[in-house]
């Protein structure tokens, strides 16, 4: 008796361990390269039918501050002249209602030092071309912050500096200010750089690192601040990835785990697709341009686009890829 209990509860370990993922073809082709090389650390975002690419830093380890705009019905790039401010790195850039915003990040300098986390917050219109200097984020916690935008407000949750941690900040576009909820202990764990994004009218975040790769997913109503768990990656946890969604789906490229050599750190080179209408993840293939991390991502309809980013070696990447589902 005592044996079959054994042998049963080996059973149940090893069903466990063989959870099945669904695999799914993900055929993304090649587009346009960015003509002024391979950068990583940019952010993008869409608008009116149109990519948008900002800052970053290049093969030379220089942080930028250009403007790039993609337009997918000529397969081109087009300057769009700089932001005002320092070049930066894990910044972030939003539309809302016919404007970008953009700003925060990082300049280059110490970690620690003040002047490096960037506060300097900017709209810009697409008639008028003008950038218009907003109110200033109200600290230094400008790392990697995951932007969405709702009516009336723009948030920026999960901003790191010199420590991780769970603020759900946004900006009040009619007020021209900054409006902050601390930390709270039901929120998503404290991380930095996870990917989030909009999936028809939900909101999602997760992934991250807080000294752990985590794998993390939760549902997000920011209006009343009310998370909700959902299925894990099913995979290693992750940070440094690229995150972004079309009408029916949310994606996730790549990202890096991070350990030492001798601790099982990794670069990964794979595509994964989370469909929100049954809570369950996708492994989606490769990426075509092999391992990557610090990638970005929009979605122009229901066509997204991944790229540029650095590989496993720190060698930027130039190129820029459509998936069409």
């Amino acid at each position: 008796m005592k044996g079959e209990k054994v042998i049963l509860i080996l059973m149940v370990v090893a069903m466990m361990g063989c959870h099945h993922v669904p695999e799914v073809e993900v055929r993304a082709r090649e587009c346009a390269a960015l003509p002024v090389g391979g950068r990583a650390s940019a952010c993008a975002c869409s608008m009116n039918g149109k990519g948008y690419v900002f800052g970053g830093r290049d093969e030379k380890g220089t942080y930028l501050n250009d403007l790039w705009q993609y337009d997918p019905t000529t397969d081109s790039w087009t300057a769009m002249g700089s932001v005002p401010g320092k070049g930066r790195v894990n910044a972030i850039i939003i539309a809302y209602k016919g404007c970008l915003y953009a700003g925060l990040g990082f300049a280059k300098g110490g970690a620690y030092e003040e002047e490096t986390h960037l506060r300097d917050w900017w709209r810009w219109n697409e008639t008028s071309h003008q950038w218009d200097s907003l109110a200033p984020y109200p600290d230094n916690t400008t790392i990697c912050p995951i932007p969405y935008a709702t009516d009336g407000r723009i948030y920026a949750i999960y901003g790191a500096a010199d420590c991780f941690t769970r603020h759900m900040t946004w900006y009040e576009v009619a007020t021209n200010t900054w409006q902050r909820e601390e930390d709270s202990h039901y929120r998503a764990l404290s991380a930095f750089k996870g990917v989030g994004a909009q999936v028809q009218d939900r909101y999602y975040y997760g992934l991250g690192y807080n000294s752990t790769n985590l794998s993390q997913w939760w549902r997000v109503d920011l209006e009343k601040d009310d998370w909700t768990k959902c299925k894990s990656l099913p995979s290693k946890g992750r940070t440094c990835s690229a995150g972004c969604a079309n009408d029916a789906y949310m994606y996730v490229f790549g990202g890096r785990y991070f350990a030492g050599e001798m601790t099982g750190g990794e670069v990964f080179g794979d595509i994964w697709r989370y469909d929100p209408s049954d809570d369950e993840w996708s492994r989606g293939g490769a990426m075509p341009c092999g391992k990557a991390e610090n990638q970005i991502a929009f979605a122009i309809g229901n066509k997204v686009y991944f790229g540029l980013g650095e590989d496993e070696e720190g060698r930027t990447i130039n190129k820029l890829y459509c998936i069409e589902e």
